[in-house]
Formats: C-alpha cells, sequence, structure tokens
C-alpha cells in the first residue's frame, strides 16, 4: 500500500541542520524548540524555529558538549517543556560521543 494512501505528509530528509526534515533531531521540547545532534555529531544543538514567507527554518541558540549544560540552556530559553522531550533529555549520556547513560 502506498503512503499517499492515507494522506501522510513525510518530510524529506535533509543533511542541513537548518531543514524542518533534518535527519538528526533527538527531540522537539515544544512547538517552537528542539535539540539536534549536529552535522559532525560532536554537540547537540539547541534551536528555536524561525517562519517565514518561505516556511519554517531552525536557528541554532546554544550549543552544548555535556547534557547538563544542555538541559541548563533548554530551561533558561525554551520555556515549557513536553514531559516526553524531558525525558529523552535525562536519557541521553553524560557527554556527546561517550555513548553510555549517565
Amino acid at each position: 500500500m502506498r503512503a499517499d494512501t492515507f494522506n501522510i505528509a513525510i518530510p524529506p530528509v535533509s543533511h542541513r541542520e537548518s531543514d524542518d526534515g533534518y535527519h538528526a533531531v533527538i527531540t522537539h521540547l515544544n512547538e517552537g524548540w528542539r535539540v539536534i545532534v549536529c552535522r559532525d555529531s560532536i554537540q547537540w544543538i539547541l534551536q528555536f524555529a524561525k517562519k517565514s514567507g518561505h516556511g519554517t527554518a531552525w536557528r541554532g541558540r546554544s550549543y552544548c558538549r555535556t547534557k547538563s549544560g544542555l538541559i541548563g540552556v533548554c530551561a533558561a530559553h525554551a520555556g515549557e517543556c513536553d514531559p516526553k522531550a524531558a525525558a529523552i533529555l535525562e536519557a541521553l549520556p553524560r557527554m556527546i560521543g561517550t555513548g553510555g547513560a549517565g
């Protein structure tokens, strides 16, 4: 069965960090904020949505290597966070690239 049978909008996968369909989104904190892994996998990026006549572009606000730093900037800038998104952030490793939980 084809996906368009159900009218499902599937955004194209992108390697551009500013795109809605960026392939390495960790979570959406709320309607206007998300966290991604940078294209080189060396930092997490807190991004905000910038809407224009051409759609939505995501812009970097903060760049973090540690989970505690990331959670801090999310609390300081993103406002109220979805509880599921907060749980995803808590499950991240202590530092990006270390693999294990912490």
